[in-house]
């Protein structure tokens, strides 16, 4: 019986040696389903995603009696398969992920929905919009999703000397900062944290909002039980 690693060394073996024009069977789709080192591997996606998505039916891009959402969604950083794969009908989505084997998977496991949602895939991370500063002209989404890491390196190369420092210690923290530049008025950020560093994580969200964005944001935080919270960001 194959350990944990060996199989996702298989598997990253598998995505680095397949011909470029090779075609996926389902069997390897499944193969590929096996892989644990994304990080929206541990996340329960009914609990989860249910939540995203009824917050989504609830904006005015929604046709609750199609069970449709026609809004423009960005996701950050981690959960992007599972929020595809339980996404209704009619969600634009622009997926990042600067890990190889993520994007290549989320790829390969979504891309049936096509018909359904238009994907657009890239391979790197928000965090490259803010090497430089001058940051007008960003795109805008009605809908944000951020289920970032611990720590990103790639955050402390931020311009924001005070947002660098959080790369390195409080990812989470600096990728609801960074995404919420992405949301247009009257759209939500929702920021996938665990329980037990909700409350520290929104303090600090709120806070480093307050040091961008000045009073142009709206929040509240759930109170339901559960192993995630999701919290929210609406700019006014």
């Amino acid at each position: 019986m194959p350990t944990r690693e060996e199989i996702n060394a298989s598997i990253e073996a598998f995505l680095l040696n397949k011909p470029h024009d090779y075609v996926l069977t389902n069997a390897d789709l499944n193969f590929l389903r096996k892989y644990d080192k994304c990080e929206d591997a541990g996340l329960n996606e009914k609990v989860v995603f249910d939540k995203v998505w009824s917050i989504a039916s609830k904006m005015k891009e929604a046709n609750t009696a199609e069970d449709a959402f026609y809004g423009n969604v960005l996701v950050t950083h981690g959960g992007s398969g599972k929020a595809i794969t339980s996404a209704p009908e009619g969600v634009s989505f622009h997926v990042m992920n600067n890990d190889y084997f993520c994007h290549e998977i989320c790829q390969a496991l979504t891309s049936g929905r096509q018909s359904d949602n238009f994907m657009r895939y890239d391979f790197g991370t928000i965090a490259e919009y803010f090497y430089l500063g001058g940051i007008d002209g960003l795109p805008q989404y009605d809908l944000v999703l951020s289920h970032a890491p611990e720590t990103c390196r790639h955050a402390e190369l931020d311009h924001d000397e005070v947002l660098a420092a959080y790369g390195r210690r409080d990812a989470r923290a600096y990728y609801a900062v960074r995404s919420f530049a992405f949301v247009e008025k009257s759209g939500a950020l929702l920021v996938i944290v665990p329980r037990e560093v909700a409350v520290k994580t929104h303090e600090t969200i709120v806070e480093l909002l307050f040091h961008i964005e000045g009073a142009t944001f709206d929040f509240d935080v759930p109170s339901e039980a559960g192993d995630e919270f999701i919290l929210k960001y609406t700019r006014l």
